[in-house]
């Protein structure tokens, strides 16, 4: 009546189609194809489960194998910083389209009329455009005043540089 458990494994991976079958086990070149998919820009888990492997699978290995897992991160910051590399190139398009040319808001009358645009800028996006552009000139500087107006006479430093040295757990001189 009841097949065992055997059988029914075996089936199951008679049915599946002869690539994914072979997928299923963590090989080396698996992993190599995982990188691959990471590489060119994949998300990290669709990246590893379209080679046939269950992510959790996955980790379980690199977590049995060091050498791999600095691999693989290191494939993650790769495909990340090409990735933050265009965000960060769109993101200065639009702190110069902000700050230099502006934007066009409508203006209404006490009617609720339109009666024309307005040219609008942002001054936060130009001081800080200005700030990478030139931080010489336009970054923030640290202000630290020191007031240098203490007087120590000679016997009071021999008695202050005593206590120092007793604090500080050093032999007296």
């Amino acid at each position: 009546m009841f097949k065992p458990l055997l059988c029914v494994s075996q089936a199951l991976t008679k049915s599946l189609p002869s690539s994914l079958a072979s997928k299923r086990k963590f090989s080396l070149a698996l992993f190599e194809r995982v990188i691959g998919n990471v590489i060119a820009g994949s998300d990290t888990h669709p990246g590893i489960e379209q080679e046939g492997i269950g992510k959790s699978m996955f980790y379980l290995e690199l977590s049995r194998r060091p050498e791999l897992a600095e691999r693989f991160k290191l494939a993650q910051m790769q495909r990340d910083k090409v990735r933050n590399a265009k965000r960060i190139e769109s993101a200065e398009a639009e702190l110069h389209r902000r700050g230099v040319d502006g934007w066009e808001e409508p203006v209404f009358d006490i009617k609720g009329n339109h009666c024309g645009d307005k040219r609008r800028y942002s001054d936060a996006c130009l001081i800080f455009m200005l700030k990478s552009l030139k931080p010489d000139v336009f970054a923030d500087k640290p202000q630290t005043l020191v007031q240098n107006n203490v007087n120590v006479h000679a016997k009071d430093e021999k008695q202050i540089m005593a206590d120092w040295r007793q604090r500080l757990g050093a032999a007296p001189a």
